[in-house]
């Protein structure tokens, strides 16, 4: 796995959360990606790797079956997966499923863990699906940014202290999420999932995926397909945030907007399938 030379967001997670414990990768997951990511990599022995790890096995055959991938005849083994990822989409999706395996144990009362990653999942399979029309080089790293944009939120609510009623003035229309972020802490949760990254050891262009500012509608940005599908955003109904989505998808990229709402429809029905492989 890629280290940062320095994790300089180690203190700044610590400033932010205080002296509690922060999720960790389990051994056999951290080995996987480190297998990977190396020059030498051998998938054979990465799907062995993988195999005895029974959960993350499960979550695996359950994203790669799922329509975000959409293989013609369903995958049933842990080497069958690896080879049809590849390489490089399989560190992208082990480092997924990592980061959400990290944090499934955040849960605290009045927040809806599930309904967190059924928001997530719809992102993530949206994003993929769309990347197989504009950007089919990126669909592994887009499926993970989009899925793990919104990570630190869970580790924030459960862990700082009135954190909660930022939740809860957004949800009530008080403002963006990253604006009460700003105006309550002096920083979002996307900057704390970078600094969280950095713990971690991912890639650092994975990190900027999910730390990336900016309107693809206003100027050009470096993961368009992200940036638009971020509007797929738990707080609002779902109809109306489609209607949204496809019309950005339509204005960034150029496909007509009942073909982006047929993707994101066709990414929300199987949403809840990949939100329960992460839980």
């Amino acid at each position: 796995m890629k280290r940062a030379r320095e994790k300089a967001g180690g203190g700044d997670l610590r400033r932010v959360l205080g002296a509690v414990e922060l999720p960790t990768i389990p051994a056999l997951v951290t080995a996987a990606i480190e297998q990977v990511s190396s020059p030498d990599c051998d998938l054979r022995q990465v799907a062995d790797t993988v195999s005895r790890d029974p959960g993350l096995a499960a979550r695996l055959l359950t994203t790669v079956n799922s329509a975000a991938y959409a293989p013609r005849n369903p995958i049933v083994g842990v080497t069958q997966a690896v080879t049809m990822f590849g390489r490089n989409h399989l560190e992208s999706m082990l480092i997924s499923l990592a980061a959400s395996r990290a944090v499934s144990g955040s849960a605290t009362p009045g927040f809806d863990l599930n309904r967190f990653w059924t928001v997530a999942a719809w992102r993530a399979s949206s994003a993929a699906i769309l990347s197989k029309r504009v950007d089919r080089a990126r669909s592994s790293e887009n499926f993970s940014a989009a899925l793990l944009e919104d990570i630190a939120v869970p580790i924030l609510v459960s862990n700082k202290p009135g954190y909660a009623k930022v939740l809860h003035d957004w949800r009530d229309g008080a403002g963006t999420l990253a604006d009460l972020e700003q105006e309550t802490y002096g920083w979002t949760h996307k900057t704390v999932a970078g600094w969280l990254f950095e713990e971690w050891g991912f890639p650092e262009s994975l990190r900027d995926a999910v730390t990336e500012e900016g309107n693809p509608e206003d100027g050009p940005v470096d993961y368009p397909v992200v940036r638009v599908v971020s509007s797929l955003s738990e707080p609002r109904d779902p109809d109306e945030v489609t209607q949204t989505t496809a019309a950005r998808i339509a204005a960034v990229f150029g496909l007509p907007e009942d073909d982006a709402v047929a993707l994101l429809g066709e990414a929300r029905s199987d949403a809840a399938t990949l939100a329960d492989s992460l839980t």
